[in-house]
């Protein structure tokens, strides 16, 4: 239950939709796909996960700038 206030508030920062469901609900069947999910959305946006939260959020306040978004398939 911990972790669903987490994915809530990920989804409130980075202006996420919430589907399927409900954040709580999603964490309570799928806990694992939960968390491999917000790992890759928080990879995408440009944070270290081998350096920890507090040293990515000391990073953003400091105001490093973070690589842009990987975009999907190929392109011209």
């Amino acid at each position: 239950m911990y972790s669903c206030f987490y994915r809530t508030k990920l989804r409130q920062q980075y202006s996420l939709e919430k589907k399927p469901c409900n954040d709580c609900l999603v964490h309570c069947c799928c806990e694992g796909l939960a968390l491999c999910q917000e790992y890759r959305e928080l990879q995408r946006r440009g944070f270290d996960m081998s350096i920890g939260w507090e040293a990515n959020m000391d990073k953003k306040r400091q105001g490093a700038t973070l690589p842009p978004g990987i975009q999907e398939g190929m392109s011209r």
